[in-house]
């Protein structure tokens, strides 16, 4: 089935990144703010000691957005649903047919599944919908396809279920479901700041972490 229902994930203040949704049949899900953030989730989340707090707060606000999101999905059992971060820019059509028994990742970078693991990552891939090798991950949750709302119901037990939270891209490939990416991705990161951290670095439609910063050219 093709894509149903299309949702980008918000800030109130984010003016500026609404603009490439408008007139394409996107709702706009609020994002959870800083300021938002219910202290059981704060207190459960897992940060480095010197991970600054603002950054912190940034990472509950994308836990919290994502569940509430995945929890509307759930209520109104919705399938083949979108989900896109607003600074998602998209490169390509996204497919019209997918895998129905887990996530499929439409941009974002590869990363081991261990994350301390220094090994370059070596995965084998074809144009379109490849099945993820269960040794890597794919970090970042800036569009993903949910594709039923049963997978949508698998994510939030698993996640609720767990004495302590990380960052939801960290939980979702630590989640034994099957997960899938379309190659090359469909979205890219935009280069500017995200309002969880600054930022150097983007990922491409390659799925690789690349700079962000202009390359400057000598003449």
């Amino acid at each position: 089935m093709p894509i149903q229902h299309k949702f980008y994930i918000n800030l109130l203040d984010d003016h500026d990144r609404r603009y490439k949704f408008l007139g394409k049949n996107y709702h706009r899900w609020e994002a959870v703010s800083r300021e938002e953030i219910p202290d059981e989730i704060d207190k459960k989340m897992i940060s480095y000691w010197n991970y600054p707090r603002k950054s912190h707060l940034g990472r509950c606000g994308c836990f919290c957005s994502h569940m509430e999101l995945y929890h509307y999905i759930i209520d109104n059992q919705l399938n083949d649903v979108l989900i896109l971060e607003d600074d998602a820019v998209q490169v390509k059509d996204f497919p019209t047919e997918y895998p129905t028994d887990g996530l499929i990742y439409l941009g974002g970078f590869f990363g081991n599944q261990k994350i301390t693991d220094k090994e370059p990552v070596k995965i084998t891939f074809k144009d379109g919908i490849n099945c993820l090798d269960p040794k890597y991950r794919i970090l970042m949750t800036m569009s993903i396809i949910i594709p039923t709302w049963h997978i949508a119901k698998e994510i939030v037990d698993h996640i609720e279920n767990k004495q302590r939270y990380r960052a939801i891209d960290i939980m979702l490939g630590n989640m034994a479901i099957p997960k899938y990416f379309e190659y090359p991705g469909c979205f890219v990161e935009e280069g500017s700041d995200s309002t969880i951290a600054t930022k150097d670095k983007k990922s491409n439609e390659f799925y690789r972490w690349v700079s962000s910063k202009p390359i400057k050219v000598k003449i």
